[in-house]
């Protein structure tokens, strides 16, 4: 019978790496062949224009695209979906992520001289 013990146990211990994988995104790097430095880690390229800065629960930092916003929605912290339909959770209020949004799309619009329009 302890033969049975160990292999329930080792496909539960498996089952349970898998699921702190996909938890803490480690799973989504290694598909996308991301690195496997975090994104509090990594700092944006030079001329990474729309993108908003947000906090994740665990105090890791995200640089999300604009343009790939579906929806936010405000429960005690915000949840941002994405159009691939990934949602992630972060500390910063929606305000503070439209106000992030407004701010580059105003940038758009302004040119380096402050002529509008032109």
């Amino acid at each position: 019978m302890s033969w049975w013990k160990n292999d329930n146990q080792k496909m539960a211990d498996r089952r349970r790496k898998i699921r702190m994988k996909r938890i803490s995104g480690e799973r989504e790097r290694e598909f996308y062949e991301l690195s496997p430095v975090s994104g509090a880690e990594q700092e944006p390229k030079e001329g990474a224009r729309g993108m908003i800065r947000v906090t994740r629960l665990n105090d890791e930092v995200l640089y999300l695209n604009i343009f790939q916003i579906e929806c936010m929605e405000s429960i005690p912290e915000t949840k941002i979906k994405m159009m691939n339909g990934y949602y992630f959770l972060v500390k910063d209020s929606a305000d503070s992520v439209i106000e992030q949004m407004k701010t580059f799309f105003r940038s758009c619009f302004v040119s380096n001289d402050g002529n509008k329009g032109e």
